[in-house]
């Protein structure tokens, strides 16, 4: 029985961590994967898109990032929920993607960069801290939302959406199709 993980004898005890450690070695191996390939590659597909998206827009004003509902990047419960453990990985790869694009459209650096999530714990917030970012407590997003603002909230609910604009409209929104959204409440 030694070699069975105490997760499995008895999950209900605290959720499964990634170490520190572990949690770099595998956000260095998403970007990575995300960035071979060249032009096949994902993050060339997105930053591709998204430079189209910026050219055909008036977008000059950000002054901060806000991103929210990304998870915990160390907590590893997406693995049963959703077959995909490192999915708040990949949606922090994505979303720095899509900053290194704005960035270059603008032709400057934005370095106000916020995220929040209530799943986020301690070493999640040391994990982002060591990439330069800063973590506001649950619920303080709304009120950092103004017309400077890009706004990532990849599979947010729509309630915390309408919750994220009641301040103001942000520059730039990508999350869900809030059209869809809205449609398929009715």
């Amino acid at each position: 029985m030694d070699h069975i993980p105490w997760q499995i004898m008895d999950p209900s005890l605290k959720p499964a961590m990634l170490s520190s450690i572990k949690i770099h070695a595998i956000y260095g191996q998403i970007q990575e994967e995300l960035r071979a390939g060249g032009i096949d590659s994902i993050a060339y597909r997105l930053s591709h898109a998204f430079e189209v998206h910026l050219s055909q827009s008036k977008v000059n004003d950000i002054t901060k990032y806000i991103c929210t509902s990304l998870g915990s990047f160390t907590a590893t419960k997406y693995a049963e929920e959703d077959n995909q453990p490192n999915r708040p990985l990949y949606q922090l790869a994505a979303f720095e993607t899509m900053k290194m694009v704005l960035e270059r459209h603008l032709r400057r650096n934005i370095y106000l960069v916020l995220f929040q999530d209530p799943e986020m714990n301690n070493m999640d917030k040391m994990f982002l801290g060591t990439l330069g970012y800063e973590v506001i407590e649950h619920p303080q997003a709304p009120k950092e939302v103004a017309r400077d603002t890009f706004v990532y909230t990849p599979g947010a609910h729509f309630a915390h959406v309408r919750n994220l604009f009641d301040y103001a409209q942000p520059s730039v929104y990508v999350g869900v199709d809030l059209v869809k959204w809205i449609e398929f409440k009715k």
